[in-house]
């Protein structure tokens, strides 16, 4: 299994897994902490990831969530948050 490939099963840590999808969808080895905008994520990359991301978690981001948490590390806490809270 190509656990870069975001639409197939998720490694055990989610942010090793974002950082996989994200690679995947940009085509490029992506820096946790920098703006995932500034590394080639595209308009069709947020719709990608979106998907990707709601394919796992069963979340919903939109882009002004991935706009407004620009980076692997606050995506992750993000994703940990919605998920806690259930939202």
């Amino acid at each position: 299994m190509d656990q870069t490939d975001p639409r197939q099963g998720p490694p055990t840590d989610d942010r090793a897994w974002l950082l996989d999808a994200c690679a995947a969808i940009t085509d490029q080895p992506v820096d946790a902490d920098a703006n995932l905008f500034e590394q080639g994520l595209t308009s069709l990359g947020v719709v990608r990831l979106s998907g990707a991301i709601q394919r796992r978690h069963g979340l919903r981001l939109g882009a002004v969530d991935l706009h407004d948490h620009p980076t692997v590390t606050q995506l992750s806490a993000l994703i940990a948050d919605r998920k806690e809270s259930g939202v």
